[in-house]
C-alpha cells in the first residue's frame, strides 16, 4: 500500500481524506522545512498546497517519493525540471480546463479586490470603526461603463471577463495565443490594454511572462487605472508598480500575489507602501482559498494521484 503524507492539514476535506484511506496509508500533519528531506524519503506521495518550496536540492536527494501533489494551477513553487529528471510526477491542476470551469474562487476574488479598490472599502471600514462617519471622504467609482483590460484569456481570464461584462463594462483582452472570447474584444498589444480603467492579470508565470508588466507598461497607463493581480507575483515588476503608485501614474493596485512569497515579511517594500497609502491593497494569496474550491480540487487531485499509481478510483 502506498504511503501519502499530507503536510497542510487545516481544512483538508474529510471526505477526501476518507476516500484516500481506502487505497493508501495516509498521514496528515504539518511539518517544518527541516523535515522535508526525511519526508521525501519516507513517503510515496507528498501532498501540500503552497506552504513549501520544493527546489532542486531537495529533489536531488529524494530516494522514495514518486508523486508531489499540489491542488493548484501554478507550480512555480516546485522545481519541475528537477522532478522530471528524477522521474517524479507532479499532480496539479494545470491544464485541467474542463474541471476548472467549475472552480471560480480566484475570479470572484478578482472582483472583490476591484470593488475594494474602487469603493475605498478598507479605508472606509477602518475610519468607521474609529467612531467616525466621514461619508464624503470615501467617494469612489462605479464599474458600469468602465473600460476593462484582461491580460491572459485562459479559464480565469474568460470567467473574469464575463463578470465584468455583467456589470456593464466594456471589456478587452490581450493574449499572445489565438483565442476568442464570448465576453471581450481582442486587442493586439499591451499598449492598448494600458489605456483601460481597470486591468486584471490572468497569465501563468513562466520565463516568458516574468515581469511582463513592467516600467514600459506603467509608463503608458491611464492615470485612472486600477490594477489587479491574482495570478503570480513574478508577472509584475514590483519596483515599477510602486514607482507608478507613488507618482500617481495609476490610481491604485490590489495584489493577491507578490514575488518571493516565501520571503514575505513586514520589511517588504509593498507592505511599507500599503501601510502608509490607501491606493495599494494586499491579500495573502487567498484567491482560490474557499471551502468550495478546496473540496472540489482535493478530490480531483486525490483521484489523479491514485490513477498515477494505477489504483482503481
Amino acid at each position: 500500500m502506498i504511503k501519502i503524507r499530507i503536510a497542510e492539514e487545516k481544512d483538508f476535506d474529510i471526505k477526501v481524506l476518507n476516500f484516500l484511506k481506502q487505497y493508501a496509508e495516509v498521514e496528515i500533519a504539518s511539518c517544518s522545512v527541516a523535515d522535508l528531506p526525511h519526508i521525501l524519503n519516507s513517503y510515496d506521495v507528498f501532498w501540500f498546497r503552497l506552504g513549501y518550496k520544493i527546489d532542486q536540492a531537495l529533489i536531488a536527494n529524494c530516494k522514495r517519493v514518486k508523486v508531489i501533489a499540489t491542488p493548484v494551477t501554478g507550480i512555480n513553487h516546485i522545481d519541475e525540471l528537477a522532478c522530471n529528471k528524477k522521474g517524479i510526477q507532479i499532480a496539479c491542476l494545470r491544464g485541467e480546463y474542463q474541471f476548472l470551469k467549475e472552480v471560480r474562487a480566484t475570479a470572484e476574488h478578482t472582483m472583490a479586490l476591484t470593488f475594494a479598490l474602487m469603493r475605498l472599502i478598507g479605508p472606509a471600514i477602518n475610519d468607521t470603526i474609529q467612531g467616525k462617519w466621514s461619508r464624503d471622504e470615501f467617494r469612489g467609482n462605479e464599474l458600469y461603463q468602465k473600460k476593462v483590460g484582461i491580460v491572459g484569456l485562459g479559464r480565469l481570464g474568460e470567467i473574469t471577463a464575463s463578470y465584468f461584462k455583467a456589470f456593464g463594462c466594456e471589456v478587452y483582452y490581450y493574449d499572445i495565443r489565438d483565442v476568442n472570447s464570448e465576453f471581450a474584444q481582442k486587442v493586439f498589444s499591451l499598449k492598448e490594454i494600458a489605456d483601460c480603467d481597470i486591468v486584471s492579470i490572468h497569465v501563468d508565470y513562466t520565463p516568458v511572462t516574468h515581469h511582463l508588466i513592467n516600467e514600459d507598461f506603467f509608463r503608458q497607463c491611464n492615470p485612472r487605472m486600477c490594477f489587479i493581480n491574482t495570478s503570480r507575483g513574478g508577472v509584475v515588476n514590483e519596483k515599477a508598480l510602486l514607482n507608478s503608485l507613488s507618482k500617481n501614474k495609476i490610481k491604485g493596485a490590489a495584489l493577491d500575489v507578490v514575488e518571493n512569497e516565501f520571503e514575505f515579511n513586514s520589511q517588504n517594500e509593498l507592505v511599507k507602501f500599503a501601510a502608509a497609502n490607501s491606493n495599494l491593497i494586499l491579500t495573502p494569496h487567498i484567491g482560490g482559498n474557499t471551502y468550495e474550491s478546496f473540496e472540489k480540487t482535493e478530490m480531483f487531485i486525490a483521484k489523479k494521484v491514485l490513477h498515477m499509481f494505477n489504483i482503481a478510483n
